[in-house]
C-alpha cells in the first residue's frame, strides 16, 4: 500500500500504533502539524485575517470560551448594505474543541441575519461530545473547524467549513467539509443544487469532467466510481473561476487518499447552470478557461493548459523509506520514451535542509513541511518537451496553490 498524507484539509489523520516504524514517523509529523496549525489558525483564519485571540474564563469550573473576533471583512452590497464578517472562537479542553466560525453583520432584514449567524453556528459546531470519552489519554478525543471564504461579491458570500473530528482510541479522524453559500440579496441559504437547471444533465456533464481531472486514476483504484449522485451536487461549492466538487474520504476512494476535489470551469458546464441565477448575482460564466486544475489528493493543486492535458501523463511514485520525500508526483511527456518534465515533491522541513538548493525549486512552505519541484533533462532533439520544460513548467508553478 502507497503511504501518502491525506492534507487537503489541513488537519492531521492519527494512525493507530503498531503500523510499523515508517507509519510511526509519519504519525509523529501529522500529531507536530495539527498542534502547530491549530494553536496558528485559532487566531487567524486562512484569508489572513486580523487575530482572534479568545481568552480563558476565570472560572476554573468552565473551560469554554466564546469571544467574538475583530471584523474581518467588509463590502458595500447593490442594496444599500454594508456588510461586516467577524470571528467568534470556541475553545473547550475537555473534550478538545477548537472552532472558529463567521458571523455577518450590517444585513437589513435583521431576522434573517440572525438565522443565518444561527445557521453559520451550528454547522460550525457539530461534534458529538457526549462521545467524546478519553479512552486513550495519550490521544483524547479532540473536534477542529475552521472556514474560508471562497467567493464574494456584493451579492453572494460562500463560507466552506474544514473540519476534522476523532473520537479517543480510535485508528484515525474523520474530516468533514461544509459548504455553506449567503445569498445576501435575499438573506437566504443556498443549496449548491439551485445553481443547476437540470440535475440529471449535470450529473453526466460533471461525471465527464471529474473523470477528465483524475489524472491520478484515483477514482479507479476502488472501482466504486461510476457516476456522480443526487447527493453529490450537494457537495459542491462556489469559487471565482466556477465550481468545486468533493468527496469525502471512503466515498470513492479509500481514507489515505483524503477528501478528494475537482473544478468545474464556469466555461465548461455553462448548458447545465442556472444562468438566471448567475446573472442575477453578478457572475459571469461565458469567460472561457484554457486551464484544467489538477487537485492531488496531498492537499495542493496546480493547472495545466488544456492544449497539453492530453499529452501529459501523471503518475504518483510509490513511496519508500530511503527516500528524502514522503510523496512525489512526476509528470511525463506521453511518447514512446516517456521523459520526465516535472516532479512535485514533499519534505519535512529538516531534511529539505540538506538537499542541494540547484536541483529543487521551492514552492512553499506550509509548518513543518516543504513542497518543491524539479524538473527533467532537456532532450536536444525534442522540441515540444524543451518548450513545455523551459516555458511551460514555469508558468504552471505560478498557478501552485495548498489547499486549506
Amino acid at each position: 500500500m502507497k503511504l501518502k498524507w491525506s492534507i487537503p484539509i489541513a488537519l492531521v489523520v492519527f494512525f493507530a500504533a503498531g503500523c510499523g516504524d515508517s507509519q510511526k514517523t509519519k504519525h509523529d509529523l501529522e500529531q507536530q502539524k495539527i498542534t502547530e496549525k491549530n494553536q496558528s489558525e485559532l487566531t487567524s483564519d486562512q484569508t489572513n485575517k486580523p487575530a482572534v485571540k479568545p481568552e480563558k474564563s476565570s472560572a476554573q469550573s468552565e473551560k469554554t470560551t466564546i469571544q467574538p473576533g475583530n471584523t474581518t471583512n467588509q463590502l458595500e452590497t447593490s442594496t444599500h448594505q454594508t456588510i461586516k464578517i467577524h470571528d467568534v472562537a470556541i475553545q473547550k479542553e475537555s473534550p478538545i474543541i477548537n472552532i472558529i466560525y463567521p458571523q455577518i453583520d450590517g444585513m437589513k432584514d435583521k431576522l434573517a441575519q440572525i438565522e443565518i449567524n444561527e445557521s453559520l453556528k451550528k454547522k460550525a459546531s457539530t461534534a458529538d461530545e457526549s462521545q467524546m470519552t478519553n479512552d486513550d489519554p495519550s490521544s483524547p478525543s479532540s473536534f477542529y473547524s475552521k472556514y474560508e471564504i471562497t467567493f464574494q461579491n456584493e451579492h453572494l458570500i460562500c463560507f466552506v467549513y474544514d473540519q476534522y473530528y476523532y473520537l479517543s482510541g480510535a485508528a484515525h479522524g474523520m474530516p468533514a467539509r461544509v459548504p455553506i453559500l449567503v445569498d445576501l440579496d435575499n438573506g437566504k441559504m443556498v443549496e449548491p443544487n439551485e445553481m443547476f437547471n437540470d440535475l440529471d444533465k449535470a450529473k453526466q456533464i460533471i461525471t465527464q469532467l471529474v473523470l477528465k481531472e483524475d489524472v491520478l486514476h484515483t477514482l479507479e483504484a476502488m472501482g466504486e466510481f461510476k457516476q456522480i449522485t443526487s447527493d453529490d451536487l450537494m457537495q459542491i461549492y462556489l469559487i471565482k473561476e466556477g465550481l468545486i466538487i468533493y468527496f469525502p474520504p471512503y466515498e470513492y476512494a479509500s481514507y489515505a487518499e483524503g477528501t478528494l476535489q475537482y473544478q468545474l470551469p464556469f466555461s465548461d458546464i455553462t448548458g447545465i447552470l442556472n444562468t438566471a441565477f448567475f446573472n442575477s448575482h453578478g457572475i459571469d460564466i461565458s469567460k472561457p478557461s484554457n486551464l484544467i486544475t489538477i487537485y492531488a489528493s496531498e492537499g495542493y493543486h496546480f493547472s495545466v493548459p488544456k492544449t497539453w492535458i492530453d499529452r501529459l501523463v501523471f503518475q504518483r511514485a510509490d513511496y519508500e523509506a530511503n527516500n528524502p520525500w514522503f510523496d512525489e508526483v512526476n509528470i511525463y511527456y506521453n511518447s514512446s520514451d516517456k521523459p520526465v518534465l516535472f516532479s512535485i515533491h514533499m519534505y519535512e522541513k529538516q531534511v529539505w535542509t540538506s538537499l542541494n538548493p540547484e536541483t529543487e525549486v521551492k514552492l512553499e512552505e506550509d509548518n513543518n513541511i516543504i513542497y518543491s519541484y524539479s524538473v527533467g533533462k532537456n532532450p536536444q532533439n525534442d522540441l515540444q518537451v524543451n518548450d513545455f520544460i523551459n516555458n511551460v513548467v514555469p508558468e504552471i508553478m505560478k498557478t501552485f496553490q495548498i489547499d486549506f
